[in-house]
This record gives C-alpha cells, sequence and structure tokens, in this order.
C-alpha cells in the first residue's frame, strides 16, 4: 500500500492506524521539514477548540470534508463528549481509508464515513449516509480542514467552497484552514527532493488573503483569519511560544 497522507498524520499524532511506508516517510518529511509534525498536532488541537465553539453555537451536525481517518481527538469525539446527539459525517476521497475509519467508527450511529469527492458534490448529497446524518433545512458546520491544500487552482477551489457555503442554512458555520506560503517549508521540498527520498506529497500554499477570499459573503466571527495558535486558545500550550510565526491558517465564517 502507497503511503498516504492520512496515516502519515495518524503516526504524527502517535496513532496506530498507519503502516511502516507511511513511518518511512513520513521520517523523510521530517528530516527535511522538522516543524510540520508540530503542526499536525496544533491542527488536532484546533479541531477540538473549533468543535466546541461550534457546539456551543448549537451546532448539532457536521460534514467532515477530506477528513482523513477519524482517530483519537477527531470531530465526532469533541463533538459528542459535550451533546451525545450530534451527528458527523466524514468524507474523503481516498478509499484504502474506508475499512480503517469505519472500524473507527463502529458501533456509532452518529457518525459514518463516506467515500466521495469533494469536488462532485452529488457524491455526497446523494449519498445514503448523507441523507441519513445531515439535514441541510438546519444549520450544518462544514469543515475543511487542510482540505484545500490539495485542491490545485484548476480544481476551482474557490468555487468547490461556495457550493457547500450556497447549500448551507442560515445559521450555519464553514471552518476553513490551509498551509500558506512558508518559506521554511519550500526549503524543505526542495531538500526532499535533492535528497531523491521519494515521491513527496503534492500541496498547493496560499496567502492568509486567498483563504480570507474562500469565505465569501459570510461573516467571519472574531478573531478572523488567524494563524492556528491563535484561534481562541484556551491554553498557553495552544497558543504558541511565536504563535504569529506559524504559516498554517484557520477561519471560521457564519452564513447569516
Amino acid at each position: 500500500m502507497r503511503p498516504n497522507i492520512a496515516r502519515i498524520r495518524d503516526f504524527w499524532l502517535e496513532g496506530s492506524h498507519n503502516t511502516p511506508d507511511d513511518r518511512k516517510l513520513a521520517q523523510a518529511i521530517e528530516l527535511c521539514a522538522p516543524h510540520i509534525p508540530y503542526l499536525v498536532r496544533a491542527q488536532r488541537s484546533l479541531i477540538r477548540r473549533l468543535v466546541a465553539y461550534l457546539v456551543e453555537q448549537g451546532i448539532t451536525q457536521f460534514l467532515d470534508l477530506g477528513s482523513g481517518l477519524p482517530t483519537n481527538g477527531h470531530v465526532h469525539h469533541v463533538a459528542q463528549a459535550l451533546n451525545s446527539a450530534t451527528r458527523v459525517l466524514y468524507v474523503d476521497a481516498d478509499p484504502t481509508l474506508a475499512d480503517d475509519s469505519r472500524m473507527l467508527i463502529d458501533g456509532n450511529d452518529n457518525a459514518a464515513f463516506l467515500v466521495a469527492d469533494v469536488r462532485e458534490p452529488r457524491q455526497i448529497f446523494d449519498a445514503p449516509e448523507f441523507t441519513r446524518l445531515i439535514d441541510l433545512r438546519e444549520p450544518v458546520a462544514v469543515l475543511m480542514i487542510e482540505l484545500l491544500l490539495h485542491l490545485p487552482d484548476e480544481d476551482d477551489p474557490a468555487g468547490v467552497v461556495a457550493h457547500y457555503a450556497d447549500v448551507m442554512a442560515p445559521g450555519s458555520h464553514l471552518a476553513l484552514s490551509h498551509f500558506c506560503e512558508d518559506e521554511q517549508l519550500l526549503e524543505g521540498f526542495q531538500m526532499f527532493d535533492r535528497m531523491m527520498l521519494g515521491d513527496r506529497p503534492v500541496v498547493n500554499l496560499r496567502s492568509p488573503q486567498a483563504l480570507t477570499g474562500f469565505f465569501g459573503d459570510l461573516e467571519l466571527v472574531d478573531p478572523g483569519v488567524v494563524p492556528v495558535p491563535m484561534w481562541r486558545p484556551e491554553s498557553e500550550e495552544d497558543a504558541d511560544r511565536n504563535p504569529e510565526q506559524v504559516q498554517m491558517y484557520v477561519g471560521v465564517a457564519r452564513k447569516r
């Protein structure tokens, strides 16, 4: 099985759903860009804060697009600990994640995993898992955490985001995160290529301004589009020592 970015993230989160090939590539990435595992862990901490905030706003259904593996600390763990009636649909295009993902949520009637391409919304909206768990007539939280990183400009990421925003009911929320233009990361990629360590993940870096533009007419909630550690930190550990230097940004917006 080829290395997979979702299983590599699982390795960095000290999970068990990864293979020797995943770990080998993860260690090669770490060699060239040693800050990446920290950013992945910071992002998982963000999910805890973000989901808790959305539940506080009365959201009881979550659509997590480009979810990866729903391992410990993911959306359903956080949301259902606060409100057991919360429903979560995970969506990822990678069919190799399906068996592990469904095992991880086995027995949870309010969670499901769907293999579908987020660029083809009808694949999602017409799926029985969606019909069972998500009601677009009611407020929903649509999460695209790190998803846009994997959508090149030719896939029209702004159009993809707008399609989901358009179908959300008033009171819904959209959460987006993105790795931004990071000289340290680009240097790491160049080192990776020079060392011929294999096929690295192809990513698309964009500016914080570009990320802000994806929200369109939705109303950004405080503190706006900021580095991940600066989005409603709950502790010094969340906030990081130099949060303004973290080139991974996040924002949450509400549909009026």
